[in-house]
């Protein structure tokens, strides 16, 4: 079989042809349909996270698949691949097959596309966690969302247009980003001073969602109205904030974090339910797909942020 593995860790994973696994006594072979690159994907690459998994390694923490031989699961069932260590200190998902624990392997609706079903956890989750348990949005509340083109602001900026939100505002870094902004909310370009020059001077939300920090948070926590609350999810534009702590106690708004490592079993529990809504069409999540001799160019358009919504690579 075809897989993509990390020879060296900081440099792209290289496609070779090694012997397609054999499943043992409580295990699963799965025929990969599709498989996520994540960036936790690509800091395990990197060789600075603390899980270095021996080399050669096969990257990929999440991907979707059709059963093949299993002593649990009928031939031809559609599953989720996720958890018990693949992708991190087990092979993983980059391969045209992959087995595994049985307690690996999810069924999930048919009707879910697998490009799809491979890349939605992270991001409808997050999503949902983000607007309904930790901003707690309500009926006729404004919302700004920044970064409302990328896979989780996506999901937020739609969460919250069903939690009733009056208006969703979503807040891009660059021009050409703000077509990916979901439908029924209102784009707004820019970062640093030509964000603050676009909102205007006063107060646009009750609630700020922000998956970008860097340059686009202060001015985005400075038009939430008093009383708010600002909800700090990612960082992709820069890890640290600056508060002035007068004007921040005097504008009363709550700076919320949201950490999913926490939320593990609030995920397992949702993920039914946002399948259902994935396949209704109430949500969607958009994903561009790489053929998995791509891949290398796929986490590179991922660096440099240009990749529409998930990445996928399709064996």
């Amino acid at each position: 079989m075809r897989a993509a593995r990390l020879h060296s860790y900081g440099q792209a994973p290289i496609i070779d042809e090694i012997e397609t696994p054999t499943p043992v006594g409580g295990q699963t072979l799965v025929r990969i349909d599709a498989a996520a690159l994540g960036h936790l994907d690509m800091t395990v690459a990197s060789g600075t996270f603390n899980v270095r998994p021996p080399l050669p390694h096969i990257g990929g923490t999440d991907g979707a698949g059709t059963v093949v031989e299993s002593d649990t699961f009928e031939p031809g069932t559609k599953v989720l691949v996720r958890g018990g260590g693949i992708g991190l200190f087990k092979a993983g998902c980059w391969a045209e097959y992959l087995v595994a624990a049985d307690k690996v392997f999810t069924p999930f609706d048919s009707a879910l596309d697998p490009h799809v079903a491979a890349t939605f956890f992270l991001p409808s989750t997050t999503g949902f966690v983000t607007v309904n348990d930790v901003a707690q949005v309500v009926p006729g509340e404004r919302v700004v969302v920044s970064g409302a083109s990328g896979a989780v602001g996506s999901m937020a900026a739609q969460f919250a247009l069903l939690a009733g939100a009056s208006e969703v505002i979503g807040v891009v870094p660059r021009e050409d980003q703000a077509a990916l902004v979901p439908s029924g909310v209102r784009a707004v370009v820019g970062r640093g001073p030509e964000l603050a020059a676009a909102l205007g001077a006063e107060p646009v939300a009750e609630v700020l969602i922000d998956t970008l920090g860097g340059d686009a948070l202060p001015p985005l926590l400075e038009r939430v109205a008093p009383g708010g609350r600002a909800v700090l999810v990612g960082y992709t534009l820069g890890t640290e904030l600056r508060i002035d702590l007068p004007n921040w106690l005097l504008s009363d708004v709550a700076v919320l974090p949201v950490n999913m490592m926490r939320r593990t079993e609030r995920q397992a529990q949702l993920a039914p339910q946002l399948i259902d809504r994935l396949v209704a069409g109430e949500v969607s999540l958009a994903v561009q797909r790489f053929p998995l001799d791509d891949i290398a160019d796929a986490l590179r358009l991922m660096r440099d942020g240009k990749v529409t919504g998930r990445a996928v690579v399709v064996p």
